[in-house]
Order: structure tokens, then sequence, then C-alpha cells
């Protein structure tokens, strides 16, 4: 057996997963995380030529998607003017939290 890691990060309606080992990066999407395994083996047996039965998954589930940095900066623009959106986008890129109240 091969242990392989699946990276699962939600965007919209579907998990992106992404397999660091694979040379190139493997990446493949489900639309839930109970098939993620399965789909990471045919993932990897397609572009290594394993055998799918010998693929371990070892899942990290990320379900918090990275905040959109343009996207916040776009609203702050329009909310209060761009010197608080540069300030934001600071703010957001340095990974502190934005107050939501």
């Amino acid at each position: 057996m091969t242990t392989y890691t699946a990276v699962c990060q939600r965007e919209g309606d579907w998990w992106v997963v992404t397999v660091p080992e694979l040379e190139s990066g493997g990446v493949t999407q489900a639309r839930t995380l109970d098939v993620v395994p399965a789909t990471v083996a045919d993932l990897v047996a397609l572009m290594t030529d394993a055998d799918p039965g010998s693929v371990e998954v070892n899942m990290q589930v990320h379900s918090t998607p990275r905040p959109d940095v343009g996207r916040v900066a776009l609203i702050a623009i329009g909310a209060v003017g761009a010197g608080a959106a540069l300030l934001i986008r600071a703010i957001v890129k340095a990974g502190s939290k934005i107050p939501t109240h």
C-alpha cells in the first residue's frame, strides 16, 4: 500500500481535491467527501499505473475557503472607499479576521 494525501478544499458545491504527492500536482473534484478516497485512488492509478486497490488515502479537509482578497476589496470600495479597501486587503492578506458585526 502507498499512502497519498487528499487535500480537500470546498469551492461552491464541489470539493476540489489536490494530491501533492503526484509529480504534476494531481487535482480532481468530488461532490461529497465520502467519494474522495475512490476518486483519488482512480486519479493515482491513471497518473502512475498503480493498482487502485493499493492506494491508501489520508484526507485533509479544509471546509472554510480562504477569503477572496479581490472580492473583499471591491466590496469595501463600494461601501467605504478605496482607502478602507486597501486597509482591509492588507488585513486579509496578513491572515487576520475581519469582524462581521
